[in-house]
Order: structure tokens, then C-alpha cells, then sequence
């Protein structure tokens, strides 16, 4: 019976710990790597919070704070749980060793009796002697010396099974002691994290207090991204209509001085064409008034110097015009060929808006339309060329700021809500220069609206810069 309960106790042992969910190093891992982002965290909030807590930068940094100590919360909720588990299973364990243990010192104590019983050297010797044969002596001689060497292991089994006990015991003192650490920790986790929420609860409600006058602003920054839609499709649609006007122009040329090469080498062929008659004219007139005066003398005529064939007419083809090309077209380097690997155009900075249709950062029940992204960066922030390429144009923005738009031959990006800009239409810029100061608003805002434009289609930009 005691066996079957073994084997039973064995096998629960085995079972709980297979069904264990949670790995305890990988928690810890997790915990950490959370630890570390959380104190990112802290001192981009605190950075955030001398500028303004209304801003969105910090309003989004708080709400990943919040995500990161609720999912902190949760690993120090499953590393208790494995800490229990870990408790529990020395518990059995630690009653294990102690059966067995309590089962080794009675085998212990019955050898032991036996030993007493039959201590004698006269015992032993009769019993040897009392064989019937040297075989049966000399197997009686063996199991004397086993059964003295069953002792020793019998004595080394009981000093092991208490070494085992003292440990298992000493692990489960550790996992208890940890899973106080870890409710101390957890229960400073829970106070921060019920902080933070009743913070980011009075942000959005100063938000939602004020949402009338917000959606009054996001109507006006739609009136206003409309406008500036339509300027930048009609400077594409003029630099496009140039463009083309500009290819027609050399197409025309191009086909004008083929022409006058085409008049050129005909002329060339028929005065060639003409020079061969004139010669083979002579040769001919030289030919018949020497055979007339050979007549004249009675003289036999001479031979006749012979008249060169006329070249067929030669077909002249005018020498092919290349179109010229820049050197890093040549080298088959081009923005098209760059999507996916754009730089950033921010030194740092998160994305706050994606392009199209999207809910408002802060508010619920709110969409804004974006022509590109929107990406927050500290204050003083300046906006880099993503490519090199040329200053299209400079657009003043509603308010004061500025737009910058740069051209890619037949790509576009556009730089908005610049303070300052530090470029002029048709300089040539290159790749990740300084275009311009981004606007700070007085909410701490420091906020770049970029867009990518393909000809007058928009684009969107995380699919072209990388890491977006």
C-alpha cells in the first residue's frame, strides 16, 4: 500500500510540474527588460512634464507607462504564482524524503538487531564451518561480506536522504522569502500603476472638458490641410506640365537637328554622287578622243581605261541622340529604389498620427484625415531631408509657419509646421540636411506633419521610411 501511494505521490509531483504555465527566469527577464522601459519612460515623462502634461507626447508616454506597469503587474501575479507552486512541490517533496527517510532508519534498525543478534566471531565461523561443501563455504564467506558492506549503505542512504531534507527545506525558505519580496514589489506596482491612471484620468477629463474647442481646432488644421493639398498638387501639376513642356521642347529639337543632319548628309551623298559622274564623264571623253586620233594615225585603237562602277546609293542614318542622365541615375540610385530605407526626418521622435483616417490621439469619437504622418519630437527639433533632391517650394502655413517641398524627379516630400526654415526654392540640398525648425506649440507640442507624394497621389509614408 505504501508503495502505490509512493508511486501516486511520484506521479502528481511529475504532473504539476509539467502543467506549470510559467517559466521563472523567463518572468524575470521580462521583468526586467519592463523595469528598464519603465524608466525610460520616467525621465522622457518627467522631461515631458516641464515642457507640459497636456501635451500629446506625454499624454501617449504615460499611456505606454501604463500598459508597461500593467503588464509588470500581471508577471509579478504569474512569478507568485510559480513561487506557490514552487512552495507546494518542496512541501510534498520535503514529506517524501521524510517517509522514506522514516522507512530507511527502521530497515537501518532491523540490520542493526540482526548484527547484535549474530555480533560473535564463534557465529560466524560455526556458520561458515557448518557448510557442506567448500562451495557453500565459500558462497556463506560472500554474503558475510555483503551484508556488512549493506550496513555501510544502509547508513550512507540515511545521511543522504537528511542532506536532501535540509536542502529542500532551505529551497522552500528562499521561494517563501522570494514570494514576499514579490508581493512587497507587487503591491508598490499596484499604488504606482492606480497613480497613473487617476493622472491620465484628469488629463483626458481637462481634454474632454475642452472638446468643443478641440474639434473646433481639428476642423480649422482640415480646412487648412485641404488648402495646402491643393497647393502642393498644383505645384506638382506645374512642375509636371514644365516638365513636360520642357521634354516636348527637346524632343523638338532633338528631331529638328536630326532633320538638318538627315539634309546635311544628303547633300553630302549627292555631291559625292555627282563627283563620279563628273569623273566617269571624263574618263569616257578621254577614252573616245584617244581611240579618234589612234583612227586618225592608222594606228590600232588603245585599250580603253576602264570607268569605275557608281557606288549604290548609300541610306545615311543620323547618329543616335542619348538622353543625358545624372550620375545617380546611371548608377541606378533613385527615391523609388530607396522605399523601405529612407531615413527618419527627425534626429528622434514617435509617430503620434498615421496617414488616412484615423482616431484622434487622445480623444475617443474623434477622427482627423492625414496626408502623411505625424511625428512628435523634442523641443528645438529640426526637420532632415529624408533624400537629396531640390526645394520645390516654400508654402506659408495658416498661423505663421511653413512648408517646405522638396523634389525627387518625379516623387515629392513635404516638411510641415516649420517656425523656421533655413533652406530657398531651387537650392540643392542633400541627404539629411537641415531644412527648418519644427513649431512648438503652447501646449508643448513639437510636432512635424510629413508627407511622400508620387506625382499628385499621396503616399504613405511608414512605407517608405524605415522603421516607421
Amino acid at each position: 500500500m505504501k508503495r502505490i501511494f509512493a508511486l501516486f505521490l511520484l506521479v502528481s509531483l511529475g504532473t504539476l510540474l509539467a502543467q506549470q504555465p510559467y517559466d521563472k527566469e523567463e518572468l524575470r527577464k521580462k521583468s526586467k527588460a519592463l523595469t528598464n522601459q519603465i524608466a525610460k519612460l520616467n525621465k522622457t515623462l518627467s522631461e515631458n512634464r516641464s515642457v507640459s502634461s497636456k501635451s500629446i507626447v506625454y499624454i501617449k508616454n504615460l499611456d505606454k507607462k501604463i500598459q508597461a506597469q500593467t503588464e509588470l503587474v500581471s508577471i509579478a501575479t504569474k512569478e507568485r504564482k510559480v513561487l506557490e507552486d514552487e512552495i507546494y512541490l518542496s512541501q510534498l517533496k520535503i514529506n517524501k524524503l521524510k517517509r522514506e527517510l522514516g522507512e530507511l532508519k527502521k530497515e537501518y534498525k532491523d540490520v542493526l538487531i540482526n548484527a547484535y543478534k549474530n555480533k560473535s566471531m564463534q557465529n560466524k565461523v560455526l556458520f561458515i564451518l557448518s557448510s557442506k561443501s567448500f562451495t557453500e563455504a565459500f558462497r556463506r564467506i560472500k554474503y558475510l561480506e555483503k551484508y556488512s558492506g549493506f550496513q555501510g549503505e544502509k547508513a550512507d542512504d540515511i545521511k543522504e536522504k537528511t542532506a536532501a531534507i535540509e536542502r529542500t527545506i532551505s529551497d522552500r525558505e528562499n521561494a517563501i522569502q522570494e514570494k514576499e519580496n514579490v508581493l512587497a514589489k507587487q503591491r508598490v506596482l499596484r499604488e504606482k500603476l492606480e497613480q497613473e491612471k487617476k493622472e491620465q484620468s484628469t488629463i483626458l477629463a481637462e481634454y474632454r472638458k475642452n472638446e468643443g474647442e478641440i474639434r473646433k481646432e481639428i476642423a480649422a488644421k482640415q480646412v487648412e490641410s485641404k488648402r495646402l493639398d491643393a497647393e502642393i498638387q498644383r505645384i506638382i501639376e506645374e512642375e509636371i506640365r514644365i516638365a513636360r513642356e520642357k521634354a516636348e521642347a527637346e524632343r523638338k529639337a532633338r528631331e529638328e537637328a536630326a532633320r538638318k543632319e538627315r539634309e546635311r548628309l544628303a547633300k553630302l551623298e549627292a555631291e559625292r554622287l555627282a563627283k563620279e559622274k563628273r569623273e566617269r564623264e571624263a574618263i569616257e571623253a578621254a577614252n573616245k578622243k584617244a581611240k579618234e586620233e589612234a583612227l586618225a594615225a592608222g594606228k590600232p585603237a588603245p585599250k580603253p581605261e576602264p570607268i569605275p562602277e557608281p557606288e549604290p546609293e548609300r541610306e545615311v542614318k543620323p547618329e543616335p541622340a542619348f538622353e543625358e542622365r545624372s550620375p545617380s541615375e546611371a548608377l541606378g540610385s533613385s527615391f523609388a529604389a530607396s522605399q523601405g530605407r529612407l531615413p527618419w526626418p527627425v534626429v528622434q521622435g514617435d509617430i503620434v498620427g498615421r496617414f488616412g483616417r484615423v482616431p484622434h490621439a487622445v480623444l475617443p469619437g474623434i477622427y482627423e484625415n492625414h496626408a502623411g504622418v505625424l511625428i512628435a519630437t523634442s523641443r528645438g527639433g529640426n526637420a532632415r531631408a529624408v533624400y537629396e533632391g531640390t526645394v520645390q517650394a516654400i508654402m506659408p502655413i495658416k498661423g505663421g509657419n511653413k512648408a517646405v517641398m522638396v523634389s525627387h524627379g518625379t516623387y515629392f516630400t513635404v516638411y510641415n509646421n516649420l517656425a523656421t526654415v533655413y533652406v530657398s526654392k531651387g537650392d540643392k540640398i542633400s541627404n539629411r540636411q537641415e531644412l527648418g525648425k519644427i513649431y512648438t506649440d503652447s501646449d508643448g507640442n513639437t510636432i512635424l506633419d510629413f508627407q511622400v507624394w508620387k506625382g499628385t497621389s499621396k503616399q504613405d509614408p511608414a512605407n517608405w521610411v524605415s522603421g516607421m
